[in-house]
């Protein structure tokens, strides 16, 4: 199994990139896979790491050449080498997921919302 780090610099925070790179590795049964947003130099950077058999990889960097979130604004795609271990990509959805409710949480909280109904009814107090 090889290992590549993706670089991907430009308007890529807060767009929904993470997501939209974890659902392309999951759909080609990618088994390592990690994401990070990252600043380097005040400038937007996206680390994507991924193991997997050589063929997979290819796929995936292709599509992340090539591919981007609606929102996004790509400036440049760098591949390199990657020779340090890559977390399962079950372990990077599950710690993703819980941070992304956590921050849905956040917002909730300063819109002083609270959640009142049952699974037929929610609504605003």
């Amino acid at each position: 199994m090889k290992a590549k780090k993706i670089i991907i610099k430009g308007k890529v925070h807060d767009v929904g990139y993470r997501l939209f790179l974890l659902s392309e590795a999951e759909s080609l049964f990618i088994e390592n896979f990690n994401a990070r947003n990252v600043v380097v130099d005040e400038e937007q950077h996206l680390v994507a790491l991924i193991g997997a058999p050589e063929e997979k990889i290819n796929r995936f960097t292709n599509f992340v050449q090539s591919n981007y979130p609606p929102d996004a604004s790509v400036l440049a795609v760098e591949v390199e080498d990657y020779t340090e271990k890559v977390r399962s990509i079950e372990s990077f959805r599950q710690s993703f997921m819980v941070s992304q409710t956590a921050k849905l949480v956040q917002v909730w909280e300063r819109l002083g919302g609270k959640i009142r109904g049952n699974e037929n009814e929610i609504q605003k107090i």
